[in-house]
Formats: C-alpha cells, sequence, structure tokens
C-alpha cells in the first residue's frame, strides 16, 4: 500500500501562536480529507518530530510545509512532496532547499494551488469595499468616538485591473461583476482564460491595465518579470483616485516608490496581505511581514493585513482535494495539476 506521511508541523501554527492548533487548520484534517477521497492510500499523520523523524524512512509520499535537508535525505523512498503553499518559493526558503536538490532525486513537487481561491477572492472584495464606501475613515473615526457624517463611493461601473487572471483572480472577477465593475486582465497565456464578461490581455500589455483601473489587483506569480512590477513608472500610468491591492508577493512592490505615490496623492489607497522583500532565511515569524520600520504603518490611505488572507476554515479540507485531484490525474496518466515546473 503507497504510504502518505504527513509532517508534524504541516499544520498552521502562524494563526494560532501559542496555542492548540483548531482541528480545521490541522494535519488531521487534511488526513482525514485525503482518506476520505482516497481510501487505497495508508495516510500518517505524524505527532511529533520523532515520529516525523522514524517515518521519513517509510514514505513514498510526503505532505510539509518545510522540509530540512536531513528530512530529505531521510525519505529514501519518497518520491513525490506535495506542500501546503500554492507556491514553492516560500518552502526552498524554509527548507534550505532547491529545486534542483527534488530533481536530482527524482522527486515531483505539487503545491495547494487554489486551496484559498475562494478567502483570498473575498479579502479582496473586503479592501475594495473599505475604499469604496470609506471605511477606513469611519473605523478611525469610531476609534476616537468622533460623530462626522461623510460621502462614500460605489464600485458599480468602475473598472478593475487584475494582473494575473490565475484561479483567484478568476474567482475576483466573477464578485466583481456581480457588483456591476468592468473588469480588464493580464495573464502570460490569454488564450486559457475563461470566457466571461471580462477582457483579458497578455502579459505584454500590463501598462494598459495599470492605467485602466480604478482598482487594480497583483495576484501574479512572483517571478523576475513581476519583481517590482510596482515601481516608480507604473505608479505614473495609474489614476490618481485608484487603489493598488497585493495579494501575490511583497517583492512586486517597490515599497520606497509606493510610499511616495501613496504620500503625494498619485495615488488615492494600498491594501495588501503580503510585505517586505525577504533576505534570509523565511520563518512563520517573518513570512511576508511588513517591517516594523515601514512607513505604510502611518499612512491613513493603507490597509495593512498581517499575512492572513489565505487563513479560511476549509483550507485543509480543499487541500484534501486538491493533492487527490493530482493523485487521480497521475493514476489516469495525466500531468498533475498543481506539478512545480
Amino acid at each position: 500500500m503507497t504510504r502518505l506521511v504527513i509532517l508534524h508541523d504541516f499544520h498552521d501554527r502562524r494563526y494560532h501562536p501559542g496555542e492548540t492548533v483548531p482541528y480545521e487548520f490541522s494535519s488531521e484534517r487534511f488526513r482525514d480529507e485525503v482518506m476520505a477521497r482516497a481510501p487505497e492510500l495508508e495516510v500518517i499523520a505524524a505527532g511529533s518530530p520523532e515520529e516525523t523523524r522514524a517515518l521519513l524512512p517509510t514514505a513514498n509520499i510526503l505532505a510539509a510545509s518545510r522540509l530540512s535537508p536531513e528530512e530529505l535525505a531521510a525519505a529514501a523512498q519518497t518520491r513525490w512532496v506535495h506542500i501546503s503553499a500554492s507556491g514553492a518559493d516560500h518552502f526552498f526558503r524554509r527548507s534550505g532547499l532547491t529545486a534542483q536538490d527534488f530533481s536530482d532525486r527524482g522527486i515531483m513537487i505539487t503545491t495547494s494551488r487554489g486551496a484559498g481561491t475562494v478567502v483570498l477572492a473575498e479579502q479582496v472584495l473586503c479592501y475594495m469595499l473599505m475604499f469604496s464606501r470609506n471605511m477606513l475613515r469611519a473605523v478611525r473615526q469610531h476609534d476616537r468616538g468622533e460623530w462626522r457624517r461623510y460621502a462614500g463611493g460605489e464600485m458599480a461601473g468602475t473598472t478593475l485591473g487584475i494582473i494575473g487572471f490565475g484561479a483567484i483572480g478568476r474567482r475576483v472577477a466573477k464578485l466583481a461583476d456581480a457588483f456591476g465593475m468592468q473588469v480588464v486582465a493580464t495573464r502570460r497565456n490569454p488564450c486559457t482564460a475563461d470566457d466571461g464578461p471580462w477582457h483579458i490581455l497578455p502579459a505584454t500589455e500590463n501598462d494598459a491595465v495599470f492605467a485602466a483601473a480604478d482598482f487594480l489587483l497583483l495576484s501574479c506569480p512572483i517571478t523576475e518579470a513581476t519583481r517590482d512590477i510596482v515601481n516608480a513608472r507604473t505608479l505614473a500610468l495609474m489614476k490618481p483616485e485608484a487603489h493598488l491591492m497585493n495579494i501575490a508577493r511583497g517583492e512586486c512592490v517597490d515599497e520606497p516608490a509606493l510610499v511616495a505615490a501613496l504620500k503625494s496623492g498619485r495615488i488615492a489607497g494600498y491594501a495588501s496581505d503580503n510585505h517586505g522583500k525577504p533576505t534570509g532565511p523565511i520563518t512563520d515569524e517573518t513570512m511576508e511581514r511588513l517591517a516594523d520600520e515601514s512607513e505604510l504603518w502611518q499612512l491613513a490611505n493603507v490597509i495593512v493585513t498581517p499575512n492572513c488572507a489565505v487563513a479560511g476554515p476549509r483550507r485543509y479540507e480543499h487541500m484534501g482535494e486538491i493533492f487527490v485531484g493530482n493523485l487521480r490525474a497521475m493514476q489516469a496518466g495525466r500531468r498533475p495539476p498543481t506539478l512545480l515546473g
């Protein structure tokens, strides 16, 4: 029987520091979701570092959020690693490994891309509503005990621009369409985009989206082409009344240029769940964290959320669906949908 071993730290302690991780966010939830869909697998969730070490030599498949070089070396029978993140960049940084290390061992990697689609899209909708209805002002007036009426805007009839029209971008577009918004987006291969009431352009047309958007969403993977895609030049293309939102990576944004644009009124506002540019090993504490000294903390037209947009009660259920979807594709001789590379 094929054995899947779930490492002891596969669950997400980031959202429950110093407390017991609830079942909904746990390795056990992922185990149960996989077992319900693929009863032919033997699935074991390690409960401690010691149990992980004992099980590694017996695993055909591993589920991990990080994997040390020593753990990889011990996993002699493993030919497939499924990771908890939607992208592999943080997995490699947290592990101290590279894609080549796995390739050399003949180990494929699949991601959990799509597990956070619903909650991430709803987070973006929340950002847009807060900006449109000026809820930042309401919250700050509440904190001061201040009663002062003011006018808000409306999203209907505005344009949402999306850089990176993947699963999250498509979900946000559907929600935006329900609000009566127009959607224009870019995608590396626009021919693979879903049919819908939106206009999809190739990534070479990113500038046109920057210029057209009233709300601009970054939901693109981090690549050399998207690193610092928000910079002084592209910010200058945007409307002064436009709001920028980032659920991609902190590395997509040139923060000094963004701060200057926000201070000068070059753009109207910014919301982000992902921040900064990591320079060393990634930990739960440092992952996508906004630096304490960042000027973004002090700006009234900024929404900072602490890298928690992906945390929803069904995330590990969705991870189980994605894992088994990859398994069934391989059994049918097809490419796993979330295969890396």
